[in-house]
């Protein structure tokens, strides 16, 4: 691992609760449709809290909006703010490997591209010739590459040590200074590969940009396949290696990464009512890929129960339970032990998410009409108001440095993604989408400077991928219906 995080907090290790018998299936099970749930696909964390604020409001919501006139937040540009970098990526030198010479730059070229920080070269042949008249002549034409307009060049060599194990030597320069400015040895199963190029383009952005990872890490979703159903899915964050990971044959949405980034927690309709379930994830360290494990209910009480949402400094789940008539903000542990309530007002909650330091906790409430964006302390403390524009504010997503939040806000009848720091001032707003259909659920990557969201601008909701500055919006999936993306940590590889 180019950047060793430790997801898991000191002292304390998880491990599994009681647990309910599960087979994730093999991939080829045969789907169960239950008509009764044939929901059309819509925004699932709007969705459950429309449906919530109809089933436990004796006014209901569309009352509730209409006595209460939305203050315009009037027109919002966005504006970009990431200068892209021309790097060319040459074919590899491989010696003695079982890989071709494009195998890894190609998968490089693309992640760097969908970065948002970089560019190829106009003429990649031209590139690629020069690289290999670099290496006849055991130097580099500095003003060759400078004339293609190359601002930094990467060259590799992949060889294979051992049987089925891979090491790659890389060389990144500077084209003005003519400095190299990283030379890096990367080694792992040959079954990564893909894994490898991520953790190289990974290295790139951050020696380049000063920006740091995401292409290590994935990205769970809600997917559906089949009509009427919708499963939990995962995939890289590049959107390659799709895989569908529960296997209800009802509704699951709504995923969270949960306890050292080897749990995830969800809601299930697969009782026919919506609960809160945990699976373990077990990663193979060989691949790269995650099989599941274990499974366990942690909130399944009279009424719904949704919207799950883990801290790891907390220790503790985020939710939403109606089980005492109205929704609520409630927290508990990841075995649902130790439930505690933190709001309690004749209003409609929904959309919790914690601050990174898990001290406070955003959420939505209509209580002071329409939907809107409210924060408080850990124990439900020190409430206040941070949204005051648009009739529906929701899908919040903290930023992991902990000093802005991405949210969705519903303005001119469409929904479109914005930030703002913690202080939500007016002047903060930054509108990341517009005029491209609804956009909903952002999800921060780990670095801080990219989100995940989903979009049915081409007509079908799918992931997208995007700069904090909205620039370099580019579709993720495009397999059936995809929506409420959550962005995981890097892994920790052994």
């Amino acid at each position: 691992m180019l950047i060793p995080v430790d997801f898991v907090s000191p002292g304390w290790k998880a491990s599994p609760p009681p647990v309910v018998p599960f087979s994730p299936g093999d991939g080829n099970t045969e789907f169960q449709v239950d008509v009764t749930l044939n929901m059309p696909f819509t925004a699932s964390r709007s969705l459950l809290l429309l449906l919530a604020l109809f089933l436990f409001s004796s006014t209901g919501f569309a009352q509730q909006n209409n006595n209460r006139p939305a203050q315009s937040i009037g027109e919002i540009t966005p504006v970009f703010q990431y200068n892209k970098t021309t790097i060319a990526v040459t074919p590899f030198l491989v010696q003695g490997a079982s890989v071709e010479i494009e195998t890894l730059p190609r998968i490089i070229r693309a992640n760097l591209e969908l970065s948002g920080l970089f560019r190829m070269p106009e003429d990649q042949r031209a590139a690629n010739r020069q690289n290999i008249a670099d290496n006849a002549n055991s130097s580099i034409a500095w003003d060759r590459w400078s004339e293609m307009g190359v601002e930094h060049y990467m060259m590799g060599r992949v060889v294979e040590p051992t049987p089925g194990n891979l090491e790659v030597t890389i060389l990144l320069y500077d084209v003005k200074s003519r400095q190299r400015v990283m030379s890096r040895k990367f080694t792992a199963p040959r079954t990564r590969t893909r894994h490898l190029a991520h953790q190289v383009s990974d290295e790139t952005m951050l020696q380049i940009h000063g920006i740091g990872p995401i292409f290590q890490s994935k990205i769970l979703y809600a997917s559906e396949l089949v009509p009427g159903t919708r499963e939990i899915a995962v995939m890289d964050a590049d959107g390659y290696d799709n895989r569908q990971i529960t296997k209800f044959g009802k509704l699951a949405i709504s995923p969270s990464w949960g306890a050292n980034g080897t749990e995830f927690y969800f809601t299930s309709y697969h009782g026919n009512r919506a609960n809160i379930y945990g699976m373990q994830l077990i990663p193979d360290f060989s691949t790269m890929r995650y099989t599941t494990g274990q499974f366990w209910p942690i909130a399944a009480y009279g009424g719904t129960n949704h919207s799950p949402k883990w801290n790891p400094n907390a220790r503790r789940i985020a939710m939403i339970l109606s089980k005492d008539g109205n929704s609520e903000v409630y927290t508990t542990d990841r075995t649902g032990q130790n439930l505690t309530r933190l709001t309690r007002t004749r209003a409609t909650e929904g959309s919790p998410e914690w601050s990174p330091d898990g001290r406070r906790i955003a959420f939505t409430s209509n209580e002071e009409g329409g939907v809107h964006i409210y924060v408080m302390n850990a124990d439900g403390s020190n409430k206040r108001r941070l949204t005051r524009h648009g009739s529906w504010s929701d899908a919040v997503s903290w930023s992991p440095d902990g000093t802005r939040l991405a949210f969705v806000l519903r303005e001119g009848g469409r929904n479109d993604i914005y930030i703002c720091d913690v202080n939500a001032s007016r002047e903060s707003y930054r509108r990341l989408t517009m005029n491209q259909g609804d956009n909903e659920s952002p999800t921060w990557a780990p670095n801080g400077r990219h989100l995940a969201f989903s979009s049915n601008r081409s007509g079908q909701w799918h992931i997208y991928m995007m700069l904090d500055d909205g620039s370099n919006q580019r579709q993720l999936t495009r397999t059936g219906r995809n929506m409420t993306p959550a962005w995981g940590p890097i892994p920790e590889i052994r």
